[in-house]
């Protein structure tokens, strides 16, 4: 089904297309996602064709609905996701570059455009789809192989803010000044206390309710409650952990994986995309959230492979630029920060595994709730995997629970 576009899109994909020698062209667009896959955008994929020559691309567009854009802080989610595609990372490539990198992180869309017009902003990327890139299913765990592959471009990227924090420090600071802080930090959702603590009750209650079978577990969350809350009050703006740039949001509809051959167990490269609320954290920030939302069992149990795969990954690019990682982010320190933010990881999984494991007809409409102004109770809806949803995040609590980590 063709989708329409507003006239600030049609100009700027008309400007793409010239610039690309595409003068005279056909223009074919569709729906890019189904409901539950993209929450703070609309996708539509957009083909410029002129006989055997085409250009394929995705466009992001912010919704238009006016409740949705008073109750969620859109605007600044997509200031910031062109302001990542447009200059950090630009920055990054070169100071990269510079410094000879054979494996650099250049993991993400190519852009072709932007528009920042107040209700019609937007982002015009290469449809990495027609590339042979693809999504996870997101209702399964990942295998070691795609775990593996998403930590260590993780690693590159953090590494890559680290060493240009400390080799070109005035560089950083000016490329970071804007996008120090969380976009929900900035937001008035987080700042009116009485609408944030219903949202984080919410929140808890999911979690609650998963393990309400088990009294140890439930007494062991109630345990956890106060360091959930501080997290978000206090911890993830400590100094000590203002160290990288992150992406932020950590879920598989975020990244995008190709592979050789058909059996899709082995990932050859991952694209990260999604970049709305990256900002200043600690690299513990993606690799938790990352980590126990996506990582069956065994892989838990096994957990400290992974950190040690992450941080030889990191060390290596930091070496490849000149940099001593023992002197910018030792290893005992990445183990202090894990442990702090293990608990952080599980809070996000009471509700970005609710999302993961729910069909797309079940998935919340935002946009809907928003005009019902009930946005506040958006995670309280029913799914028919329920069950497993149990298990993943019973899995999850005595995982945080057998490995103490808890803020001591």
């Amino acid at each position: 089904m063709s989708v329409e576009l507003n006239e600030v899109q049609k100009c700027l994909i008309d400007k793409i297309a010239k610039e690309n020698g595409f003068n005279n062209y056909e223009l074919k667009t569709n729906k890019g996602s189904e409901k539950g896959d993209n929450f703070l955008g609309i996708l539509t994929t957009v083909t410029i064709k002129n006989g055997k020559d085409k250009l394929d691309l995705i466009l992001k567009s912010a919704h238009q609905n006016e409740a949705f854009r008073k109750a969620a802080p859109l605007r600044s989610a997509y200031l910031r996701e062109i302001y990542l595609y447009e200059n950090v990372f630009n920055e990054f490539k070169k100071y990269q570059e510079n410094h000879n990198v054979a494996d650099i992180f250049d993991n993400y869309a190519k852009i072709y455009g932007s528009s920042i017009v107040e209700e019609s902003e937007c982002l015009i990327l290469e449809n990495l789809k027609t590339q042979g890139y693809q999504l996870w299913n997101k209702q399964q765990p990942m295998n070691s192989e795609h775990i593996s592959a998403v930590l260590q471009g993780y690693a590159k990227f953090h590494g890559t803010s680290m060493a240009m924090k400390h080799k070109n420090p005035e560089l950083y600071e000016n490329i970071t000044e804007d996008i120090s802080s969380s976009i929900w930090e900035n937001d008035e959702f987080v700042a009116n206390k009485d609408k944030f603590d219903s949202f984080f009750r919410t929140v808890m209650n999911i979690g609650y309710k998963s393990i309400e079978d088990d009294p140890a577990l439930t007494e062991f969350l109630k345990i956890l409650e106060p360091q959930f809350s501080d997290m978000f009050s206090d911890g993830l703006k400590d100094p000590e952990y203002k160290t990288s740039i992150v992406h932020g949001d950590c879920w598989c509809n975020n990244l995008l994986f190709k592979y050789e051959g058909s059996d899709n167990k082995r990932p050859l490269d991952v694209k990260y995309i999604d970049w709305q609320i990256s900002h200043v954290n600690s690299p513990a920030y993606d690799f938790c959230y990352f980590f126990l939302a996506h990582s069956p069992k065994e892989i838990l149990d096994d957990y400290k492979t992974y950190l040690k795969l992450y941080y030889d990954t990191f060390s290596k690019h930091l070496r490849s630029l000149n940099c001593d990682p023992d002197e910018i982010f030792p290893f005992s320190r990445f183990e202090k920060h894990i442990n702090r933010f293990m608990i952080f990881g599980l809070y996000m999984c009471f509700t970005i595994l609710k999302i993961m494991l729910c069909d797309s007809e079940e998935a919340p409409d935002f946009g809907e709730m928003a005009e019902d102004g009930d946005m506040l109770q958006s995670m309280n809806f029913k799914f028919k995997n329920f069950d497993i949803f149990k298990e993943r995040i019973r899995n999850l609590v005595v995982f945080v629970k057998d490995n103490n980590f808890i803020s001591k």
